[in-house]
């Protein structure tokens, strides 16, 4: 890298690249102390073509190239060609590592392994320009250090997807339906229809609860903390790229358990089921009861239009034949309220037909008052009829009413029509 070339620094600034360089490994690597800085230093200008570490330093750069192994599993089923016979496990320092950062020496073309305490700032500088084509204009020093951070999560997530990213990628879709309804807790309660009941809304935990590895341990929502729509702030597809430990760890746990969890899932979708069959045959049978009841009620309704019918009939029957009736049963003739005498009569008369033909109550004393009426029975024969009854041979009564006279009359007249 040439030091004649100019980058932009503090926002406007310009300054050399061979100087930011140059105080990227200032400080403690100009001159750096400590068994494992010290052993880094020279291990490095051995290797490199210069002599001098002040410009042996500056060959190094990163290839973007990392490794995860921890430090209990076997590097050289990981690391390629040469790094698996050369030292896995250990930063070119002689520091144990899991993580293997490569490094090339431009200028020979050696390539390292160094840890993440020695992936040296001069190293990302070159990175960023010479590998991810940077303009230097934009290699500002607060870029280059949000670069080493999110550079170095980067290559972490790309080793780790390299590594796990199939696996996780089948076990978490494998996972994903059940988690949304195994890893819940009960939130409020709302009137499920279908099940007749109070249910409660099932809400994705989002943190654990209780000790892992415990019967008491309650898992947080691995769709949740991965890449859940709704967790914009905390989703690790985000803010990680790749899952953290416990995230990776638990959806070993629960894959490894997904036979019990869909166990548990049947089990619920059972009790449902049974519960909304059990709705559905008690709904069923009230409606089939309602129905029942409804026809016994038509029914009953039909024959009682059909009694009140006959009644109906029977009453206009008994009204049209009451006068009739009422007349025969009190040995009188029919009569209508013109038989009256005067206004009174005539009123009472018409009333008492009203009476009679509605199948009404009368008094005694209204019923002898209309027969007296009708046969004037109480009041005194005339001279006229004692006369007749003489002329005709009878002995007439001289408290004889109009009614026993008439009667006498008939007889009378009967009785001499007979014998002649």
């Amino acid at each position: 890298m040439s030091r004649g070339r100019h980058v932009r620094m503090h926002g406007g600034d310009f300054m050399a690249t061979g100087d930011i360089i140059a105080d990227a490994v200032g400080g403690k690597w100009h001159n750096p102390s400590g068994a494992y800085n010290v052993a880094l230093k020279n291990n490095l200008t051995e290797l490199s073509v210069a002599d001098d570490w002040a410009e042996a330093r500056e060959e190094w750069k990163a290839t973007g190239n990392v490794w995860y192994i921890p430090m209990n599993d076997e590097a050289t089923e990981v690391l390629p060609e040469p790094h698996k016979s050369s030292h896995p496990h250990y930063c070119i320092c002689g520091h144990s590592i899991a993580w293997h950062f490569e490094i090339e020496n431009t200028e020979n073309g050696r390539i390292e392994i160094v840890g993440s305490e020695h992936i040296g700032f001069w190293m990302i500088v070159r990175h960023l320009i010479e590998n991810l084509d940077m303009p230097e204009d934009m290699v500002t020093e607060e870029r280059v250090r949000e670069w080493i951070t999110e550079a170095v999560k980067s290559m972490k997530a790309e080793w780790w997807w390299k590594t796990h990213g199939e696996q996780f990628e089948e076990w978490f879709n494998a996972a994903k339906e059940l988690d949304l309804i195994i890893n819940t807790r009960k939130g409020k309660t709302y009137w499920d229809a279908d099940t007749g009941r109070n249910e409660h809304r099932l809400l994705l935990r989002k943190k654990s609860e209780g000790t892992l590895g415990t019967s008491d341990y309650q898992m947080a929502s691995i769709v949740w903390r991965w890449n859940h729509p709704d967790n914009k702030k905390t989703a690790q597809i985000n803010t990680r790229g790749y899952p953290n430990d416990r995230l990776w760890n638990d959806l070993m746990i629960f894959y490894f358990n997904l036979q019990k969890h869909q166990t548990a899932f049947d089990e619920m979708n059972r009790e449902r089921e049974e519960r909304v069959a059990h709705i559905v045959e008690e709904r069923r049978q009230a409606q089939e009861r309602r129905r029942i009841e409804q026809e016994r009620w038509e029914e009953q309704r039909r024959i009682r239009r059909v009694e009140l019918q006959a009644q109906e009939e029977e009453q206009q029957r008994l009204r049209d034949s009451a006068l009739e009736t009422f007349c025969q049963e009190n040995e009188i003739n029919e009569f209508s309220s013109d038989i009256g005498r005067n206004d009174w009569e005539k009123s009472f008369l018409s009333e008492m037909i009203i009476r009679i033909n509605n199948l009404q109550y009368l008094s005694e004393k209204q019923r002898k008052r209309v027969i007296k009426i009708i046969n004037r029975e109480d009041e005194k024969a005339t001279e006229k009829q004692l006369a007749y009854i003489r002329k005709l041979g009878g002995t007439p009564d001289k408290f004889m009413t109009k009614g026993k006279a008439s009667k006498v009359i008939d007889d009378l007249l009967r009785k001499d029509k007979n014998e002649m």
